[in-house]
């Protein structure tokens, strides 16, 4: 296993996916590339009864904040002797994501699984649901409450 590619989203469910990264990177040996997706900004469009949804573009410091964080996570798993790069786009759509996943040539994903309702999935979408539904290599997923006491 030469390359792993963990898809981070900076919530709390990220830390757990980085000690998986790290086991496994230092196991076999592994390249891990953290990939973030800047994800498009829902906004409403107010017409009167029908208000639709609409994905804008993030705001330029979002983005460079995302980098920001993004970087001390690979620096974090560089201090533990693992090989970490970084990757950020942004929107993503699934087979944007699909796409770049192939393009790094990954032999394991890793993926946290949030647990969002159906109205989320609905507007936002889910990169996880989306990256299981056709990915290039195997996929680990790490639930939300993965290592938490019962």
């Amino acid at each position: 296993m030469k390359t792993i590619v963990v898809l981070v989203d900076f919530s709390s469910l990220s830390f757990k996916l980085m000690k998986q990264a790290h086991a496994l990177a230092k196991a076999f040996g592994s390249h891990v590339i953290l990939l973030h997706v800047v994800p498009l900004v829902p906004t409403t469009v107010d017409f009167g009864l029908v208000s639709p949804t609409v994905m804008e573009e993030p705001p330029a410091e979002a983005v460079r904040s995302d980098l920001e964080k993004l970087t001390e996570m690979r620096d974090s798993l560089a201090k533990f002797g693992v090989n970490a790069t970084t990757s950020q786009f942004q929107g993503g759509a699934a087979d944007d994501v699909l796409d770049e996943i192939k393009r790094m040539d990954a032999d394991l994903i890793i993926v946290g699984s949030h647990g969002h309702g159906a109205f989320y999935e609905l507007v936002v979408g889910s990169v996880t649901k989306n990256v299981l539904k056709h990915p290039p290599c195997p996929v680990l997923v790490v639930p939300e409450g993965y290592g938490e006491a019962a």
